[in-house]
């Protein structure tokens, strides 16, 4: 039960969202690219740059505004319901890996990447790409979309501990989102990094500010 909805509804969004901003604003500031003129699909690197870093920001900020507006007033189900909302959350989610052009165009920008850089890189891979696997095969993609959210029926849903889940419960904020730090590690582009830093930073803002939140209201005490 929410006492008060409307202040529920803003909780915490100014650490999450102004968070978001001013870290935007402080990445943007430590890259230079006016002696960049490499271009990848048509695009410069400054642009590849202020795009990647758009996504994170506008895919948190519709995460939020759908599940909270669903929590307090049933909003989303009344309106476009959940399967329109997952198809935007999949496609905004998807949409961060357009940072990978920063790789391309931004390639050593920071460091010339060898041996040590692609091993590291691997080792990045490895648990992010079985994190992924494992959210496909035991956790599935709708509720990592935040199902719980719309469908009652998940409160009683016991949480994962099968595949990665076993020995990391919140798996895929510490290990799938960290892809991006094995993308800037291989291209040893430093745009690409704090790109990574930015999104890691980011989402689990993401995670304290509104996710645990929200998990009060769903879960209670379980």
């Amino acid at each position: 039960m929410i006492d008060n909805k409307l202040n529920f509804f803003f909780k915490n969004q100014i650490w999450h969202i102004g968070g978001l901003i001013i870290l935007f604003y402080l990445g943007s500031q430590m890259v230079d690219f006016e002696n960049n003129s490499n271009v990848f699909l048509g695009i410069n690197a400054k642009n590849w740059f202020v795009f990647a870093m758009m996504t994170p920001l506008l895919h948190q900020g519709y995460v939020w505004l759908c599940w909270r507006s669903e929590l307090c007033w049933k909003i989303i189900s009344r309106t476009i319901g959940f399967k329109a909302y997952a198809v935007v959350f999949f496609i905004l989610i998807i949409s961060r890996l357009s940072s990978i052009g920063l790789c391309f165009v931004d390639y050593g920008s920071w460091f010339t990447p060898g041996w040590m850089a692609w091993i590291i890189s691997v080792l990045i891979f490895i648990p992010a790409i079985y994190t992924i696997y494992s959210i496909r095969k035991y956790f599935g993609f709708v509720r990592a979309s935040g199902i719980d959210h719309f469908d009652s029926r998940y409160k009683n849903i016991p949480f994962e501990k099968r595949g990665i889940f076993k020995w990391i419960p919140n798996a895929m904020y510490v290990f799938a989102i960290g892809i991006f730090f094995g993308f800037a590690i291989s291209s040893g582009s430093k745009a690409m990094f704090i790109f990574a830093v930015y999104t890691y930073i980011g989402v689990w803002l993401h995670y304290f500010c509104t996710e645990k939140e929200d998990f009060k209201i769903i879960y209670g005490n379980n």
